[in-house]
């Protein structure tokens, strides 16, 4: 004996109740015991018992009187059909019914048990979170059918739930996994970025896809920090980020909250100096003071981004250390006049930043060289000599030089100042 398949060929044929027989037929009697379940390759499988006749199936539905028949078995056949899913639409109190057929005469009815073939509703997000070692967190909420036949044959709670799925960064769509109601929760481990998460809900029947998507992307970081600055002055950091949430599609975003750090050192912890926000189009300003020898790095904090039916993630991100060097900065230095007449008393002063107590050496210059001229006792940042009246003509050609000092557990660079000249006329 062999399995009858319906096919959807058969479907589209109707049937309607009155059929035309002789007066003296006798019509067979109604198959009995007729039961619906799930069979091979996720069809209907109906049965039933009869004396042995040939038999007609159609599929019923609630408040329609027409019959969609949907197979027909020869007497010599099992009372076994496989229904295609595809053949049923979306309907509660769904019914298969068998007919006996002898020469043109037909049984009355043999009613399977009614069942549905609805969709879950689809899932409604509610939030995503990216959790600290970068698995991905979904939550969703799920409504329930509204059933009118609890507990049918064909319901399988097994079956009921949500399933998740990837796009992934080549283009192609992969499943995350399966979420068997009522759970209402996955985490699933981290994902190439970037991706998107897409939830369906899903049971025999088919699936019903989410209004709102989460995408998972990479929110990029670049630097540039200039190699020397005086002390004091602004260190002039510009900073750049990249954003892509599709593959190849760089997106526009702006007031991108972004943190400066620095370090003294490459053992030291980084701490956070500046707050800035940053843009995915322009370079943009994250300068600071330069106060000391530091190694600087862009900070990206994660980003949680819920824009109409998206969710966009992005890990937190940095870019790699850039060092700068301060120098000691020598502000307002020099003679005063810088040139006279004889009779002219002049101030030589020396201010540096930082302002701490150091002893640093004047140098002179003889026409060839630099030659120390002795000692230069800086205190507080500030030296000062007062000439008396010149009784010559002379020029001189000075400078000063200041070693290395370390201000707040910063190094400062030792550095030369430039040439101060006095000119006696």
């Amino acid at each position: 004996m062999r399995r009858v398949a319906a096919t959807t060929a058969a479907a589209a044929a109707l049937l309607t109740a009155g059929l035309a027989t002789p007066a003296w037929a006798a019509a067979p009697d109604a198959p009995t015991d007729v039961k619906v379940a799930f069979g091979a390759d996720e069809k209907v499988q109906l049965t039933w018992k009869d004396n042995g006749e040939a038999n007609v199936v159609y599929l019923k539905y609630q408040n329609d009187p027409t019959l969609l028949e949907v197979a027909k078995v020869a007497a010599a056949d099992a009372n076994d059909v496989l229904v295609p899913r595809g053949i049923f639409a979306h309907a509660d109190h769904v019914q298969l019914v068998v007919k006996a057929a002898v020469a043109e005469e037909l049984s009355e009815p043999g009613l399977s048990p009614e069942f549905d073939t609805l969709v879950l509703p689809a899932p409604v997000l509610q939030d995503a979170n990216l959790l600290p070692n970068l698995s991905t967190q979904l939550k969703w909420t799920q409504a329930a059918i509204a059933d009118g036949t609890p507990n049918d044959p064909l319901d399988d709670p097994l079956r009921d739930g949500v399933e998740v799925t990837a796009l992934r960064p080549n283009g192609k769509t992969e499943s995350l996994g399966f979420v068997q109601a009522p759970a209402t929760t996955f985490t699933f481990v981290p994902q190439p970025r970037p991706t998107t998460f897409t939830l369906y809900s899903s049971n025999p029947w088919g699936q019903a896809k989410a209004v709102k998507t989460v995408k998972v992307g990479t929110l990029g970081a670049g630097i540039t920090v200039p190699a020397t600055a005086a002390y004091s002055t602004r260190l002039a950091i510009k900073s750049t980020l990249d954003l892509f949430t599709s593959p190849g599609r760089e997106e526009r975003a702006s007031a991108i909250p972004v943190e400066l750090q620095a370090r003294a050192k490459t053992t030291d912890a980084w701490k956070t100096y500046g707050r800035y926000a940053g843009n995915t189009t322009t370079a943009f300003d994250t300068g600071i003071a330069s106060l000391g020898n530091r190694q600087y790095r862009l900070w990206v904090p994660a980003r949680k981004v819920v824009s109409g039916n998206v969710i966009v993630l992005t890990p937190a991100s940095s870019t790699s250390a850039k060092s700068s060097k301060t120098f000691i900065n020598y502000a307002g230095s020099g003679f005063s006049p810088s040139t006279g007449r004889i009779g002219t008393r002049w101030t030589f002063s020396v201010k540096i930043q930082p302002a701490v107590t150091v002893q640093g050496k004047l140098q002179f210059w003889d026409g060839r060289a630099w030659f120390d001229a002795g000692p230069l006792p800086i205190t507080k940042g500030s030296y000062v000599e007062r000439g008396g009246p010149e009784t010559e003509r002379v020029s001189i050609r000075v400078r000063v030089t200041v070693p290395t000092v370390v201000v707040n557990g910063l190094t400062v660079n030792a550095t030369t100042s430039s040439a101060y000249n006095l000119t006696i006329r």
